[in-house]
């Protein structure tokens, strides 16, 4: 009996250490790395971003440096090659707008913005015009295809930059020569005259330092002091300096007619599309010159969108007018008075965070725009690039 009773005790002692050890144990700290906070830190619902400095890099192009707003959310990492949608609230209007990161991946201690005006824009003007050291901004996480793999894109790069398209490049280039990847790299940069060669200086800097790294300016609107290579990025050009697109990988970053004639001449070279990657191609100045646009709408035509809405718990329905010529996304962020959110990134139909359900009506969409075939299946549309051509229905969930 004896026996047992100090059989039990010795089991109470046991548990009573077990469960000491286990109360003894701390909390899981907020930086902890454990998988849940892991995959915050890559992949964050949102960032927020402190202004720390503005760099004027050309007569309508400025650079903008960026830390982490809060303490204890250090800044998500990143592939060179990608870009993060800024989010800004202007007058009141609630939008985003793309732009690649500038900055290397190899330190995220802060990101860099490379950001144009665009004369006829509403966001770069915003921010090249207002924006201010100290201002805090929303921001996505990264996103893009556009990064180099080393699985699938060997070890020879062409990079073909037109004006402000060099950005996303300049990141790839830190990265490459940070790393001394032993890479094959010639970069064909467009601009219209000298004044427009952006990050000149450090490009040429890296051309010095890494033989494998080849730079290749190639001006429309040279003056009358430039010696170097004038007119458009052709095939011959290209061809001039490759001197073989045998295992070439092509990258291609610029706007939209650029993209046109380059598809032209890289086709011409008989070069696959598999080997081919373009930045993302943004909503055109004007949609009506788009191939595939209805020649029996004009510009001035105009339809109601209904929208199924909740608010306050309640489904409600609310209509507006909008234009046929103008995204539909942006018809929807200018009715503030509604309080409509809906998260977007890449204003190109790629990240598809838009994604909205069309109940009925007809839209158009940009022709290059790839949807996902269930987003087909069940009616989803991305409203950053599909413009309303009939009085449609659409439901917005968020």
């Amino acid at each position: 009996m004896e026996k047992e009773i100090m059989s039990d005790v010795k089991k109470y002692q046991k548990l009573e250490k077990l469960k000491k050890w286990r109360d003894e144990v701390q909390p899981i700290p907020w930086y902890f790395d454990g998988l849940e906070n892991l995959c915050d830190r890559i992949h964050p619902e949102k960032q927020f971003l402190q202004v720390t400095d503005i760099k004027e890099l050309s007569k309508d192009t400025k650079l903008f440096r960026f830390t982490s707003a809060k303490f204890n959310k250090p800044l998500a990492p990143f592939r060179a090659g990608q870009y993060i949608g800024l989010i800004v609230d202007i007058n009141g209007v609630r939008t985003s707008r793309p732009f690649s990161l500038v900055s290397s991946p190899n330190q995220l201690a802060y990101y860099e913005l490379g950001v144009k005006r665009k004369e006829i824009g509403f966001v770069s003007i915003y921010l090249l015009d207002k924006l201010k050291v100290g201002d805090i901004l929303e921001a996505t996480e990264p996103l893009g295809d556009l990064y180099y793999n080393r699985v699938f894109h060997g070890k020879d790069l062409v990079f073909i930059a037109g004006g402000s398209g060099i950005t996303p490049f300049i990141s790839m280039l830190r990265d490459i020569t940070e790393q001394n990847l032993k890479l094959n790299v010639w970069l064909f940069f467009g601009c219209l005259t000298e004044d427009d060669i952006l990050f000149r200086e450090e490009l040429e800097d890296i051309q010095r330092r890494r033989p494998n790294i080849k730079i290749h300016y190639i001006l429309s609107e040279p003056g009358l002091g430039w010696d170097g290579a004038c007119g458009f990025i052709t095939k011959e050009k290209i061809l001039d300096e490759i001197k073989s697109t045998e295992k070439k990988f092509f990258y291609i970053v610029g706007n939209r007619a650029m993209y046109s004639f380059i598809q032209e001449q890289l086709e011409e070279l008989n070069i696959s599309k598999s080997r081919i990657i373009f930045e993302l191609f943004g909503v055109p100045d004007d949609v009506t010159e788009i191939i595939g646009w209805p020649k029996d709408i004009t510009a001035s035509k105009k339809v109601k969108i209904t929208l199924d809405l909740i608010q306050q718990g309640k489904k409600v329905q609310e209509t507006i007018e909008a234009p046929c010529v103008e995204p539909l996304l942006n018809s929807l962020e200018k009715e503030m008075n509604l309080g409509i959110i809906i998260n977007s990134g890449c204003r190109s139909g790629a990240c598809a965070l838009c994604r909205t359900k069309l109940k009925s009506g007809k839209i158009f969409m940009l022709p290059e725009v790839k949807m996902r075939e269930i987003d087909h299946e069940f009616g989803f549309i991305h409203p950053c690039v599909s413009y309303p051509l009939t009085d449609i229905e659409i439901e917005i969930l968020n």
